[in-house]
């Protein structure tokens, strides 16, 4: 039987906000990071994966911007993609006419939560994206 996997509270989601998450799951008997976003839209909680459907960057590119310069759609900061917020279909830019993947989302006792057979308890901030940047660090001498 799936259980819910709560990933945060709904508190947590302002409205026209997204926050993002990465999620760990199992997928062929090894632990993955996937990287998705939750955003709040008249009242409606909406998630999606946080990945462009044109080259599988992630939308923000590590900077935790999601939006374009006005507030009104989700952009993908690599190639200048535009996404509606409400269905994640994008009308501007390589992805034209393609969909952000979709996450069905439960709303259960103030918890924002999913049911998905192959997430794990882990959290998945500590596994490597295949996109990530080596950090750097900056020391005097």
């Amino acid at each position: 039987m799936s259980e819910l996997f709560v990933i945060c509270e709904a508190v947590e989601v302002q409205e026209e906000d997204v926050r993002s998450f990465v999620l760990a799951r199992m997928i062929e008997g090894k632990m993955e990071p996937w990287p998705i976003i939750v955003t709040r839209k008249g009242g409606k909680f909406l998630a999606y994966e946080n990945a462009c459907p044109h080259g599988g960057d992630r939308l923000d590119a590590g900077t935790g911007e999601f939006f374009d310069e006005e507030g009104n759609f989700l952009k993908c900061s690599v190639h200048g993609d535009l996404f509606d917020i409400e269905d994640g279909k994008c009308f501007i830019g390589p992805a034209k006419g393609q969909n952000l993947k979709a996450i069905e989302l439960i709303i259960d006792d103030g918890d924002i939560c999913m049911i998905d057979d192959t997430l794990t308890d882990e959290d998945g901030m500590h596994l490597e994206e295949p996109d990530a940047h080596p950090e750097v660090m900056i020391t005097s001498d």
